[in-house]
């Protein structure tokens, strides 16, 4: 829990929007280098594939109220 206060500036929890999530500092960054490390060498640091708005398809009318 020490880290996590350092991390967050004293406090175990951000409430901030937008900070929640991320921490500050030298182990915000040491998690964040180790974590783009692995990414890299698992091959998840690629970039994503655009969406493609084209496969959409308009649902049929929903019949789920048959189920009642």
């Amino acid at each position: 829990m020490a880290r996590v206060r350092d991390m967050h500036g004293g406090r175990d929890y951000d409430a901030r929007w937008g900070q929640r999530m991320r921490g500050t500092g030298k182990y915000a960054e040491l998690i964040g280098r180790r974590f783009g490390r692995a990414a890299r060498s698992l091959g998840l640091a690629d970039e994503l594939a655009g969406l493609r708005c084209d496969l959409f398809k308009v649902p049929g009318r929903a019949r789920q109220l048959s189920l009642l």
